[in-house]
Formats: C-alpha cells, structure tokens, sequence
C-alpha cells in the first residue's frame, strides 16, 4: 500500500476518533470539587484571564474535553504532584492538574504535527520518529515552564519577605491585629507581587472559617521557603504563647536579610570556581580558531 493511502487512512482514523471524544465530552463539569478557598480562587483567576484573552478562552473550553478523560484515569499520584506545583506556581493560568495534563497533551499533539509538516514541506518525507521526539518534548515543555515558574515565584517571595514583615511590625506596633494589618497591606497593594496574592489567599482562608493557624500552615506548605516555615513557626509560637508579635516580626525581618546576605556572599564565593569550566571551553575554542589550520597540516604531514 502506498504511503500516501496510509498517511489518509491514518489521518481519517485519527479524525474519527478526535471526533469521538469531543462529542462524548464537549460538555463538560466544569464546577471544581476541591477546598473552597481554593476553588474561589482558582476560578477568580480564570474567569480573570477568560476576560482578558479570547485565546485562553477557546483553550480553556479544549482543555475540558481532555480533561473530561483525564479525570478518568487511574493516576491519582501524578494529579496530586501537579496540583501541588501549580499551587506552588500561583495556580498557574487556573488549571486543576487535570487540565493540565490535558494542556500537556495538546502540547505534544501541537509539536508532532507542526514537525510533520515541516518535514513534509521540507524533505517530502514525514519522518515519523523525528515527530514523535518532538511531541514527547511537547508533552514535556509544559511542565519545564511550570517549575520554571515555581523557582522564579519563590524568589520573588523570599525577597519582597522582609519588607512585607517591616510594615506588618509597624501596624500591628500601632495598635491593629494581626489579620488587620495583613488585610490593610493587601488591599493597598498594587504590585501583584506573588507574597501578596498568598497572604490574600491567607485571608480568603480565615473569612472562610479556617483559623489563622491553620492558614498559615497551608501557607508553609504551599510556598516551600525556608524564610516562610521560619516566620509561620514563630507567629504561631508565638500566638501560642501570648508573646506580642512586633518584635517576633522585626526579629523575623532581621533574620531573613541576614539569611540573605550570607547567602549572597557564598554564591560570589563560589562564582570564580564555577567560572573555571567555561573559561577552559572558552580558550579551547581560541586555540582551535588560532592554531586549527595548523594542527591539520600537522596531522596529514603537509606542514613542511
């Protein structure tokens, strides 16, 4: 049989089968089932970016068919890894784990055909295992971008930290509580700095019912920061024990940055050994520019 017949019958099948599935699922539940401050939180920052891009919003509606089927399989732990990250990551573009699984299938859906027809346009052959490479680092990619995403959150966490801490030292020193001061300082905000959006959803937690211990340990659990798990345990320490909160702040605030300057200190310590490798490629590089022409004369013999 020609390739040509099978790459139709191929594409017809796949056709069918596409199909299929969008019909069995094109009406998805879209309702989440977990937490409830979650669940308000997640779906305000989709419905924000369902607002502001038409492109999201055709995604989105994708994503819940391949989702719909996600939901079916038995991988429990892979679903619970994600959900994880993507707290981590500020729950990135509102996806459960299931949707992005599905991203991540849409993903390598969209790298395989794009090789296939580049090589199709190119060579004239399809070149099929060069496709399925390129879809399995599609399938990848996202996932790259969402710790990407965790480590750069992090970062910018740990250093908007200390001064958030000054600020709550200075109101609660003023007379406010905990929880007020907190809310003052998120209302007022208008950086969307990731340290922002988690004590908000600190606050969502407490409205909710949920005591300010508890909300502050999901805080230790969702933000992996060793500054994080430093100030949670004092500030509940210290609620524990009466003991005010201005000075466990200011000592918290303190603490953090010289946390920070030590750690700045030791990675420009260890920059002139890290610098090591490269400069070796770097002057084999020169070496080869200079005197490339003449090792080869060497090697065949033709140098005299």
């Amino acid at each position: 049989m020609p390739a040509s017949q099978v790459f139709a019958m191929l594409s017809i099948l796949l056709t069918v089968v596409a199909a299929m599935m969008f019909g069995v699922g094109f009406f998805p539940d879209e309702t989440y089932k977990g937490p409830v401050p979650e669940r308000g939180y997640l779906m305000n920052k989709r419905n924000q970016l369902i607002r502001n891009s038409p492109l999201y919003r055709i995604l989105n509606k994708v994503l819940m068919v391949f989702a719909y089927w996600s939901e079916k399989m038995p991988i429990s732990k892979v679903r619970n890894g994600l959900s994880v990250r993507l707290a981590r990551a500020g729950h990135l573009g509102g996806f459960t784990g299931d949707e992005f699984m599905a991203f991540c299938v849409v993903s390598m859906l969209f790298f395989f055909f794009l090789c296939f027809f580049f090589m199709q346009s190119v060579t004239g052959e399809a070149r099929l295992p060069l496709c399925f490479v390129a879809g399995m680092f599609g399938a990848y990619f996202p996932i790259m971008y969402l710790d990407e995403q965790v480590m750069q959150r992090l970062t910018q966490i740990n250093r908007d930290l200390p001064y958030m801490l000054d600020v709550l030292a200075l109101s609660v020193g003023a007379g406010l509580d905990f929880n007020s001061s907190l809310e003052r300082i998120v209302t007022k905000d208008s950086t969307q700095s990731p340290l922002v959006e988690e004590m908000r959803y600190v606050l969502q937690e407490v409205k909710m019912g949920t005591t300010r211990r508890e909300a502050l340990l999901g805080l230790k659990d969702r933000v992996p920061s060793d500054y994080i798990t430093g100030l949670v345990s004092s500030v509940v320490q210290a609620e524990q024990m009466g003991t005010p909160l201005t000075n466990i702040l200011r000592i918290q605030a303190g603490a953090i940055r010289l946390k920070r300057s030590q750690r700045a200190e030791k990675l420009a310590g260890e920059a002139p050994v890290k610098m090591i490798m490269p400069l070796l490629f770097i002057v084999g590089a020169v070496m080869l520019t200079l005197f490339g022409a003449i090792i080869i004369k060497a090697v065949r013999g033709e140098l005299f």
